[in-house]
Formats: C-alpha cells, sequence, structure tokens
C-alpha cells in the first residue's frame, strides 16, 4: 500500500513532466504489458530496458557499472543489452558534419564512406580520408591549428557509443560490441597517410539525441516515481533515485563529443610512457561537441588468437602487457578504460590499441593509495585491510555493523584463500565485495565500480590469450615496484616524519592530560555513559516473565479482596454470598489457570531450546 508521501511525490513528477505525451503513454503501455507495477526481476526490467529504445538501452548499460546500488543479479542482467540501430540516412549524417565544419564536407574530407561502420543510439561512424595537406602527423598532445575557412576548417567526428556488436573482422570498428563497434572504428595506422590523404574515423551525433536524452530521462524519473507506488524486491529503489542523477550526468557526457576527444587526448599522452601501447590519435582541429574525427585503426581484435599467431605475435606476451597496461591506467595515472573488451582492444603490428574512450574511470591520488591497498590486501587475503580500505572509500547511508561486516569480508577471503594466486579472478573478488558492501548500506565511489567491472573483463581476455597470467601477481608486483621508487620513498619518509613529530609532541602533552583526568576523578567531575545492546529475545522473555508475574500478584490480590469481602453483607447476594466475592473468585481462578499454563509452556520451551513468546 503506498504511503501519502509516495502518491505525493508521483503526482508532483507528474506535474512536472513537460515531455510529449505520447512518449509517456509508450512508456506507461511499456510497463503495464510486462507487469512491472507487480514487481520487477531482472529479466523483466532488461527486456522493459530493450522495448523501451535505445536510449534506455545505453542507460542500462551504464547502470550494469553500478552494481554497489543496484542488486548485483539486476547488473549482471544489463550487461546483456545490446542496442540494434538503424543508421541514419547517409545526407544527414552529411549535413550534420557541414554544420558542424561550416562550410562543405570536401573542403575538410576527400571522401566518406558511405556504408558507417557502425550505429548505435547515440553515434554512428563513418571511415572517411581527408584532404590532402591535412592530418599530418603532430607531436603527441600538440594542438593542431584550425584551417581558415575555404581551406578546411575543421570539426568533424562521431562516436556511436554503443557497441555496434561483434564480428571478429579484421579491421577495427568493423565489431566490437554495442557501444564500441561504431567507436571501434577509429584509426588506420598511427598517423598513416595515403597518397589521397590521412583515413580517419569520423564519429556523428545523431540528430536529436540531446533532446531525446533529456525526455526519456525525465520520463524513467516519471516511471521511478510510479514505482514507488508498487511493490519493488531486493532492495532496488532504495537508491536508484540516485542511480538515475548519476545516468543524467554521464549521458550529458555521451553526447558531449568534447568529452571523448579530451579523454583521448588524455589517454594518448598518459600511454606515451607504456612501451608499445597506444590509442587512437584525435584530430582537435576537425572535431566538435557532435562530430568526432580520429585515427581510423587497423588492426586484429586481442582476443583473436589465430589471427595474432599468424601475424607473428605472441598471445601470452599480449597477455602480460595487456595486464600491465591497465593496472598502470589504474594505480599509477588514475585514468582508466571502463570498457575493456575485446571490442575495444586492438593489435597493430606489435602493438596493443585501445580504442573507444567513451567511458572511462578517474581516480584521485588519495583513492589510487587506498585502491593499491584494497589490492594488496586482497591478493594478501588480509581482511582487516580490505575491510579499512574499503571504510576509506564508502560512503554509509545508513547503520554498519562493522563486526558483522568484518565477518562478511574475512568469510568471502576465506572462499579464494583456498585458490592459487593464479586463480584468483580480482574482478570478480571486488565486485562480491561491493555486494557485501551494498548489504551494509555502504556504497563506494561509480570510479571503484567500473574498475571492478574492467578488471573481470581484463581477467576473462586473459583467459583466452594467456590462461597462465595472474593479476593478481602483476598487481602485487606493480604495488612492490611503486612503494620502491624514489617518489614512493620520499613520501613515506615525509609521512614517517610527520607521524613521528606528531607522536613526539602527544608524548609530551600525555603526563600533563593524566594528571589532569585524576584530578576531575577524585574531585567525581567525570561522568561514564554506557550504551547496552541487549539481544531481542532476552527482552521478549523479559517481558514475558513481567507480564506472568504482574498476573500472578493480580489473581493473588482479587482472591484476598474477595475473601474478605465474602465475610460482609453486601447486596447482592448469591447463595448467601456477595456477587462481587464471586466474581472476584472467579477473575483469580481463570488468572491462576492462565499463570500456570504460561509457566509450564516457558519451562517447555526452555528445555527444549525453543524461542521464549
Amino acid at each position: 500500500m503506498p504511503t501519502f508521501r509516495e502518491v505525493l511525490r508521483a503526482a508532483e513528477i507528474t506535474l512536472r513532466d513537460n515531455t510529449s505525451g505520447h512518449r509517456m503513454h509508450e512508456i506507461e503501455r511499456i510497463l503495464r504489458e510486462h507487469h512491472a507495477f507487480s514487481g520487477l526481476t531482472p529479466e523483466k526490467a532488461t527486456a522493459i530496458l530493450e522495448d523501451l529504445g535505445p536510449t534506455f538501452v545505453k542507460m542500462g548499460q551504464i547502470a550494469s557499472n553500478r552494481s554497489d546500488v543496484i542488486p548485483k543479479a539486476y547488473a549482471d542482467a544489463f550487461k546483456t543489452l545490446r542496442a540494434n540501430v538503424a543508421p541514419v540516412p547517409f545526407s544527414v549524417i552529411v549535413d550534420t558534419i557541414e554544420a558542424s565544419l561550416g562550410h562543405p564536407w570536401r573542403e575538410t574530407f576527400a571522401d566518406i564512406e558511405e556504408q558507417p561502420l557502425g550505429s548505435a543510439s547515440v553515434a554512428q561512424v563513418h571511415r572517411a580520408r581527408l584532404a590532402q595537406g591535412l592530418g599530418d602527423p603532430v607531436a603527441a598532445g600538440a594542438q593542431e591549428k584550425r584551417p581558415a575557412a575555404g581551406e578546411a576548417a575543421g570539426g568533424a567526428g562521431g562516436d556511436a557509443e554503443e557497441d555496434a556488436g561483434d564480428d571478429s573482422s579484421g579491421a577495427a570498428g568493423r565489431s566490437a560490441g554495442e557501444d564500441s563497434a561504431a567507436d571501434a572504428a577509429a584509426g588506420v595506422a598511427a598517423g598513416a597517410a595515403t597518397e589521397q590523404g590521412t583515413v580517419v574515423a569520423v564519429k556523428v551525433r545523431r540528430p536529436n539525441v540531446v533532446e531525446q536524452m533529456a525526455e526519456d530521462i525525465t520520463l524513467i524519473r516519471h516511471a521511478l516515481a510510479l514505482a514507488d507506488l508498487t511493490h519493488v524486491p531486493d532492495g532496488i529503489m532504495l537508491t536508484l533515485g540516485d542511480l538515475v542523477d548519476e545516468l543524467a550526468r554521464t549521458t550529458a557526457e555521451e553526447v558531449d563529443f568534447s568529452v571523448e576527444l579530451g579523454n583521448l587526448q588524455r589517454f594518448g599522452a598518459e600511454l606515451a610512457d607504456q612501451p608499445h601501447v597506444e590509442s587512437p590519435r584525435p584530430y582537435p582541429a576537425f572535431s566538435t561537441d557532435e562530430v568526432l574525427v580520429m585515427e581510423y585503426v587497423d588492426g586484429v581484435h586481442i582476443n583473436d588468437v589465430p589471427a595474432l599467431r599468424a601475424q607473428g605475435d605472441d598471445p601470452a606476451a599480449l597477455g602480460r602487457r595487456l595486464a600491465e597496461s591497465y593496472v598502470t591506467q589504474v594505480i599509477d595515472d588514475g585514468f582508466f578504460h571502463a570498457d575493456p573488451h575485446p571490442g575495444n582492444i586492438l593489435v597493430r603490428g606489435r602493438d596493443i590499441v585501445w580504442i573507444d574512450l567513451g567511458m572511462t574511470g578517474s581516480l584521485s591520488s588519495s583513492e589510487r593509495a587506498i585502491v593499491g591497498r584494497l589490492f594488496t590486501a586482497v591478493a594478501q587475503n588480509d581482511a582487516f585491510a580490505l575491510k579499512d580500505a574499503l571504510l576509506a572509500l564508502a560512503k554509509a547511508h545508513g547503520p554498519v555493523d562493522h563486526g558483522l561486516l568484518l565477518g562478511q569480508i574475512s568469510a568471502l577471503l576465506d572462499s579464494y584463500a583456498s585458490a592459487d594466486l593464479a586463480d584468483i579472478n580480482v574482478g570478480t573478488a571486488l565486485l562480491d565485495v561491493i555486494e557485501v558492501m551494498r548489504t551494509q548500506n555502504l556504497t563506494l565511489p561509480p570510479s571503484l565500480t567500473m574498475l571492478a567491472r574492467g578488471m573481470m573483463t581484463i581477467e576473462g581476455v586473459l583467459v583466452d590469450i594467456a590462461p597462465e597470467a595472474s593479476v593478481v601477481e602483476i598487481i602485487s608486483n606493480h604495488v612492490r615496484r611503486q612503494m620502491l621508487n624514489l617518489d614512493a620513498l620520499e613520501a613515506k619518509a615525509k609521512s614517517l616524519f610527520t607521524a613521528t613529530t606528531a607522536s613526539a609532541e602527544a608524548a609530551t602533552r600525555l603526563p600533563t592530560q593524566v594528571s589532569h583526568t585524576l584530578d576531575m576523578l577524585d574531585r567525581g567531575q567525570v561522568k561514564v555513559g554506557a550504551d547496552l545492546h541487549v539481544p531481542s529475545d532476552f527482552t521478549a522473555a523479559l517481558y514475558s516473565v513481567s507480564g506472568i508475574v504482574a498476573m500472578a500478584l493480580i489473581s493473588a490480590g482479587l482472591f484476598v479482596g474477595s475473601s474478605l469481602i465474602a465475610q460482609t453483607a453486601m447486596q447482592p447476594q448469591l447463595l448467601g454470598v456477595p456477587l462481587l466475592g464471586i466474581l472476584g473468585y472467579l477473575g483469580a481462578f481463570v488468572l491462576g489457570v492462565y499463570v500456570i499454563w504460561r509457566v509450564l509452556l516457558t519451562r517447555h520451551q526452555q528445555r527444549n531450546d525453543e524461542k521464549v513468546e
């Protein structure tokens, strides 16, 4: 039964909903067809998102990375979502590119392939060639000068950000998942130029997608308000409102290609220190918020072992380099690929190329240090260290039973203790830990959940190409090397010096503080408060015994009182005895029998280890 507050909330959101009535009725019809108002299951929720269309599918994919705020079963189910979106007509793509450039597209591109490499709910990707003289290689991180009007102004690009499907074809961008097929279309060999011009991938945002996203998010809020009036299992509604807010922020970034442009630039700069690891080169001069131009990568998918061996690559060596690269992204750079499935990782010659930077995760310097502790704790099976690291990152949304939490983490780690180090799946272990945290009213930063999913995906890739590689071992070695480098030793020395100074200062104050405390104790100025937590079973038994004693006293009082009344001539009388005395005897008898029955029942429950009621 909904509360009055829930009804008011649903009414308020309905009144503020300025979206089209047709779309609102459509979403309500789909919800009713799936009987959403009678409760949701992971399978039902997935089917609903698929029927609601590409925008909702994309949001479900984002939600699949938040198993800390929605049940793990729902997050796993949402991972299967795929959006099959019909391509936008080429004429519309050309209009969008020219509106972005501000002049005819042929002034920037020699040609654009009409058949898209991939199409998804937000964008689709086309292969193209820049006009001669444009797109020559530039230094890493340098900004290309935008050509003047008439030469070839910049600003094209697109991001089919939703994995367009995995078909294992050789060219990057001809496969991937739903968020990367179109993204996989990012580039030819680094800066490779033909006589006709440099080959690039152009991501173009679908028309009206920004407005559609905004409308659909409003409709999600409306559906959420209606769902509040029904029963939804597994506590999914506890934090779903916050999740919708995060989806609104994330999708706003997804439709703004300037965000992915920045990701490509930052990622490329940070990969510069990793030998034989690259990402597509972006072309800022030709990119805007609705069009993204980047290098087209021609490579083999990282999990295509026969193709890798055919071109002379060692899959095991590539797997170790891949894992080391990902750990470096997380621990050293604090900026990592959040969707590292095989369709987004290509091998070009001897180089690993990360593509599709539409979804990334970021960690602050303090979060990186804590994540390093977290990885080490998992590797060393240290429940105390893992609990401390998690609590340093977590945000509480209710009471936390720290003893129970430690027990749950210990039990979880014990389940991995019997396994060999190489057999431990870090991603799965982290997701299990996140699920434990959720049961204790604790949520972790979104980036950590994305990291857990990313680790699990990377480990899945390693199973195919380097089954002997151990991510746990790579993490442990990386953290150990990091702790022994000059910067880490210097930071450790500074921390130790600061702690020593603080301890010395506290030690000098200790005698005075002890003296003052004893003084206050001697004067009776110290008060001690205690908060006793009595088990509910004990409290229930105490209430039961107290009630029995009270009824026994009442029974005895009625008997004594009735006996005194029986000695009087009080009227009316029955058989020569005052009626009030007879009623008193009757009440005393009934209560006495009840007290005896309760005593015997309680004794029976205690002897049989039953709950005393």
